[in-house]
């Protein structure tokens, strides 16, 4: 599709059609409700003469509606998720220093000038679907979280790709639990819903205690359209003791897409076989976007990740490592060397995998990188805060798969006795709560490779054999 028929497709979704439901204020917005207040939005935020705008707010309507807002006023918006540490959320704000920063809905500036339809359709006509659009913040192997950059043609195009393999359209609903500041909530339950025409329900950000009501909401707004973690997945069997999710999953015909980190075979098994589901696994980088995805009533192994979408070119280095060219490839780092990624036109992705006509399997990462209900960490940035803060000698982090999840493990040498729940508290301050330690384990050396480094294959093998 080019820019003029995503134009065309906006201008379509308008009128009293209801579009976004907001579970948490109990409130049904319609499509002109969303796009008038964005269009207020969009003015007040011109006002500030910058080129764009840093968002650090938890998940809400306010925070749906300024990403149409950023749209609409062709700015760069750089959502943060709050609950990120204060020192990894000041130093995105450094950077993006001299953009206004919006921590509180009371923050939005709005234009209290009345709107109208002629208002809203000039500016989607004026959308630039080429500038960059929004610029997320994620955790690299190398310790620092990179800024990557996106344009709206990129997203939309990706979506359109991925909503037409699944058929995902207009009838459906689709639940918003991710964090509305990482791609996977901006991509998979905004930008893909309002492109392919589906109403979206704003629920709770996913915990335990969301989960437990997690069932009787999406019952009570008609959902059909799901996107969930693995970890996800865990809790909902956990708390779901009176079988609310088969019961209403039994009454519809469900999506149920799955993403963000690896679907463990043990784990699908037990989700699909209690509630009598199809769990579509995909996959794909916050760089690249939408790569492969199984599709309704098309099988692919239970170790693949689905079929590779149409537009995507992938090749194998010499190492197996996957590189991948796509229509819809991000425009850059804002922080680190973009050129460095990529082999030719080719980015590279850090997991090493295969394809066979078109199944996609991924078989291992190259970078040293752990995935954990959805978010990157990086285990350089949980080694260096022990290393500086805890009086540690030396230690090494991993990510471990335990029970179908992925743990963070630490081994750590010291000559006196540690308080872990300490060096816990000192992690969830200065990284935030996502990065600390699942298990901690106290060696007498840290095992070396020949290049002087730990040896991290050589602790988790030895580690899960001990534990099994």
């Amino acid at each position: 599709m080019d820019n003029a028929a995503f134009t065309e497709k906006l201008l379509k979704l308008s009128g009293d059609r209801e579009y976004m439901y907001d579970s948490l204020a109990g409130r049904t917005y319609t499509y002109d409700d969303v796009w008038k207040s964005a269009y207020a939005f969009a003015e007040g935020l011109k006002k500030s003469g910058s080129d764009g705008f840093a968002v650090v707010l938890e998940n809400s309507a306010e925070l749906f509606i300024l990403y149409h807002a950023a749209m609409l006023a062709n700015m760069t918006m750089v959502p943060i998720d709050p609950h990120k540490s204060e020192s990894e959320i000041d130093s995105i704000l450094k950077e993006n220093a001299g953009r206004p920063v919006i921590r509180k809905p009371e923050d939005i500036p709005e234009d209290t000038r009345e709107v109208s339809s002629e208002d809203i359709a000039r500016a989607v006509t004026d959308i630039d679907y080429d500038r960059d659009y929004i610029v997320t913040y994620t955790s690299g192997s190398t310790g620092f979280p990179k800024g990557v950059r996106h344009k709206l043609r990129s997203l939309l195009l990706t979506a359109e790709s991925f909503g037409n393999a699944v058929g995902l359209d207009e009838k459906r609903t689709m639940c918003h639990v991710m964090p509305m500041t990482y791609m996977a909530g901006i991509l998979n339950t905004i930008l893909m819903p309002l492109i392919r025409g589906c109403r979206t329900v704003i629920m709770p950000r996913f915990d335990v205690m969301s989960a437990i009501r997690f069932w009787k909401t999406a019952e009570k707004y008609g959902v059909d359209s799901f996107w969930l973690s693995p970890t996800m997945l865990n809790i909902l069997m956990t708390v779901d003791r009176r079988g609310d999710g088969k019961k209403y999953l039994s009454s519809i015909d469900p999506l149920f897409f799955i993403g963000t980190a690896p679907l463990f075979e043990t784990l699908r098994n037990r989700f699909e076989s209690l509630y009598e589901v199809k769990l579509l696994q995909s996959y794909g980088l916050s760089e690249t976007l939408f790569l492969s995805t199984e599709m309704p009533g098309r099988e692919s192994p239970a170790s693949a990740v689905g079929f590779l979408l149409p537009e995507v070119d992938m090749k194998l280095s010499t190492e197996g490592e996957i590189m991948i060219d796509v229509p819809w490839m991000f425009k850059g780092y804002t922080n680190d060397d973009t050129d460095a990624y990529f082999n030719g036109s080719y980015y590279l992705t850090g997991d090493m995998g295969r394809s066979d006509d078109g199944i996609l399997s991924i078989t291992g990462r190259i970078k040293d990188l752990i995935i954990k209900g959805g978010m990157n960490i990086s285990p350089k940035q949980i080694e260096d805060c022990i290393l500086k803060h805890c009086g540690i000698d030396e230690c090494a982090v991993s990510g471990v798969t335990i029970d179908d999840e992925e743990r963070i493990v630490c081994w750590y040498v010291s000559s006196d006795e540690k308080d872990e729940n300490a060096m816990n508290t000192v992690i969830g301050k200065e990284l935030g709560k996502h990065c600390c330690i699942d298990r901690f384990e106290k060696v007498s050396s840290v095992p070396k490779n020949i290049n002087g480094k730990p040896d991290k294959k050589a602790l988790v093998a030895e580690y899960k054999d001990r534990i099994s």
